[in-house]
């Protein structure tokens, strides 16, 4: 992985990471994208960059959490 690629990663992570602080303390409806970007210390430019709202942040959040059901073991009763 190149320098650039990881600077990359690390910013996005800086960002689900700001949101996700601020979806611990209050509703997604009440979380602004001003207010991650001051949290993770990038402007909204950046947030842009990455994602398309609030909603979205969250969306990749749990897509990294959650394994695709391919992933999934299968069940034989």
């Amino acid at each position: 992985m190149n320098k650039r690629t990881e600077i990359t990663a690390q910013t996005k992570q800086n960002l689900m990471d700001a949101f996700w602080n601020l979806y611990c303390e209050k509703r997604i409806e009440k979380i602004t994208v001003k207010e991650i970007t001051n949290k993770a210390g990038y402007n909204r430019g950046t947030f842009y960059e990455y994602f398309t709202d609030v909603y979205n942040v969250l969306d990749e959040i749990e897509n990294s959490l959650i394994p695709s059901l391919d992933e999934l073991p299968v069940i034989v009763n």
